[in-house]
């Protein structure tokens, strides 16, 4: 659907214009079922543009229960709906049962399996599953810089390196203003060392999108490693007091800085404040840096989750 070209830019304007598309298509077959499914996807996106949780699960969750009303059978809204149980509800047997329906007759569309891969498989950290499933939709669509996306995360927390870092270079090759692969990879080379690396993938991140907490977060951490802390608190508290997703920023900052300790703390912020999902861009990408701290079992518990499985 034509909804996601603009969505996956993540930006406001695009996120806009997706919304327009969705609403039209209803406007033409309000019995039609799919564009409700878009639109519960469609709220799931605001959040990598700095808006609350709580303010878009809700309303994801009213869609694709509206989807669900017009055709129950629909694959993508069960599949949104065992997004927001897991990663909203935190009732990961029904996330499973949900993703099961979703994935139960074959062909499986390639979206479904890019929800599935990286948002239920991923963070309940059975990342080999997630891994086959993201690999899945790239056969079926590999020119979406968003399925390299996805795949990068579970190849970094299967601690497969350069594969990850090749997911998302060829991510932004894909689409140069894809924002979210510039971060991604920023944050890559950031955990590794390669601080002349990072500061070049956090300031492209960061001039196609300054006002979202990742992007500003991993730009702020990689500016401290580099030495230029003056420039780094700048950007850092150039986000508003106000922002919701400050502590994404925090936890993203004190990790590309190299403190653990303090990106636990403020993950752990961040999911009191619904932001679990946008957590996810850090909890198993890079378990094998938090689970230094002698904090982060206690986190996976509170989300009801156990160490990830790599092998």
């Amino acid at each position: 659907m034509r909804y996601r070209q603009f969505q996956w830019a993540f930006t406001p304007e695009s996120l806009q214009r997706s919304r327009e598309c969705l609403e039209q298509a209803i406007a033409l077959d309000p019995e039609f079922a799919l564009p409700y499914f878009g639109l519960a996807d469609h709220y799931g996106a605001y959040i990598w543009a700095g808006v609350a949780s709580d303010e878009w699960f809700p309303r994801a969750r009213d869609f694709a229960l509206r989807a669900l009303e017009l055709d129950p059978d629909l694959p993508e809204a069960h599949a949104y709906m065992g997004i927001v149980a897991g990663l909203y509800e935190g009732n990961w047997e029904e996330a499973k049962r949900r993703v099961r329906i979703a994935m139960a007759a074959e062909p499986v569309h390639w979206h479904i399996r890019a929800l599935a891969g990286v948002f239920h498989f991923q963070p309940m950290g059975l990342l080999a599953e997630s891994r086959r499933q993201l690999k899945r939709a790239l056969e079926d669509n590999p020119l979406s810089q968003i399925c390299y996306l996805c795949l990068g995360e579970t190849l970094e927390a299967l601690g497969l390196e350069a594969e990850a870092g090749g997911s998302w270079k060829r991510s932004v090759e894909l689409d140069a203003k894809f924002w979210l692969g510039w971060a991604y990879g920023a944050m890559h080379h950031a955990v590794y060392g390669r601080h002349a690396e990072a500061r070049k993938w956090a300031e492209e991140a960061y001039a196609l999108l300054p006002t979202t907490p990742i992007t500003v977060g991993v730009l702020a951490g990689v500016l401290e490693m580099a030495g230029d802390g003056a420039r780094a608190r700048d950007v850092l508290n150039g986000l508003p007091a106000d922002t919701p997703g400050i502590p994404v920023a925090h936890a993203c900052y004190h990790l590309a800085g190299g403190n653990i300790e303090e990106s636990v703390t403020w993950i752990g912020k961040a999911v009191v404040r619904n932001f679990i999902l946008t957590s996810a861009f850090l909890i198993r990408p890079y378990e094998k840096f938090l689970s230094k701290s002698s904090a982060w079992p206690g986190l996976l518990a509170s989300l009801g989750l156990k160490p990830a499985v790599t092998d």
